[in-house]
């Protein structure tokens, strides 16, 4: 089976920097700890991405040990993963950006 491709979008990226400043602000083994779970995350998805589809196309996958959700979209023909977001499962969901979309 091959695996899943992960396209990251910018507000992504902008996600997981503020995610990772904020653990690098508490302390840098923290910072590590998250990065690598996040990378963890990524290697589930590329091998399995089916999750439940949440709200829209979208689907959710926590990121162990932390309170971060991915919010991605797979596309089965092209065999990749659009994340469009690293969102903190605290923050509220009406203030979402992907409700805008």
């Amino acid at each position: 089976m091959k695996k899943f491709k992960i396209v990251l979008y910018d507000d992504a990226i902008i996600d997981f920097n503020k995610a990772l400043d904020y653990y690098r602000d508490i302390n840098p083994t923290v910072a590590k700890k998250f990065h690598s779970a996040i990378n963890t995350t990524f290697n589930d998805l590329k091998k399995n991405p089916f999750y439940q589809i949440r709200y829209d196309n979208f689907r959710l996958k926590l990121v162990k040990k932390f309170p971060y959700l991915l919010h991605f979209i797979v596309d089965e023909k092209t065999k990749s993963i659009f994340i469009y977001g690293v969102r903190s499962s605290h923050q509220n969901p009406d203030t979402s950006y992907f409700l805008n979309e």
